[in-house]
């Protein structure tokens, strides 16, 4: 499964971060996913971005999937209420390095960095000014820390993620930002980004 996006957490190895990782507080973004990956998704954030859950209606190589992937602080958990013996806990890898002196840009550039990406320019979407990054495989759009538009073309794949709708500074079902009970999860060794 292919999601590019974050969560960021308030602490990393015992030290405490102050950062913010998205420049709301809280929101809902609704996307549409085509290319490798055909379907739609929902990101519901809250404590600017310090818990993300990203919920995924898609299907991939012939393949049907849906379900949650949630992120408080160092930890991940992937899973579908509908197949509750089918949960996945992981580490965060965007964690890993990361000190109490990192901020949006260190985070930024860690992820998309990785892709072939860097910071080129502006750019509107939606009606938003959005940093602008491109690479030999493609681009993304990045608002207030939040991933609005990326196109590439990874390992001959096209990966497209484009937000449809953004809600700002809204409630989110707080269940949506909790580890759901139910869930067996199994640990997963986490992968380096």
């Amino acid at each position: 499964m292919i999601i590019f996006c974050c969560g960021i957490l308030g602490m990393v190895n015992g030290q405490t971060i102050t950062l913010k990782p998205y420049g709301l507080e809280s929101g809902i973004i609704d996307y549409k996913f085509s290319g490798a990956q055909e379907g739609v998704g929902t990101l519901y954030f809250d404590k600017y971005g310090l818990r993300t859950n990203m919920y995924l209606d898609a299907v991939e190589g012939g393949k049907h999937q849906k379900g949650y992937t949630l992120t408080i602080g160092e930890d991940q958990y992937m899973y579908d209420p509908g197949k509750p013996k089918d949960g996945i806990k992981m580490k965060n890898p965007v964690y890993k390095d990361l000190d109490e002196n990192a901020t949006i840009e260190t985070i930024l550039n860690k992820v998309y960095g990785k892709m072939g990406l860097r910071k080129t320019g502006k750019s509107t979407f939606l009606g938003k000014e959005c940093e602008l990054w491109t690479g030999d495989q493609g681009e993304a759009l990045i608002w207030k820390g939040i991933l609005l538009k990326l196109d590439l073309n990874l390992f001959n794949n096209k990966i497209q993620q484009e937000a449809t709708s953004i809600k700002e500074n809204v409630p989110v079902d707080p269940s949506l930002l909790k580890v759901p009970e139910g869930i067996d999860f199994v640990e997963m060794p986490g992968f380096n980004f």
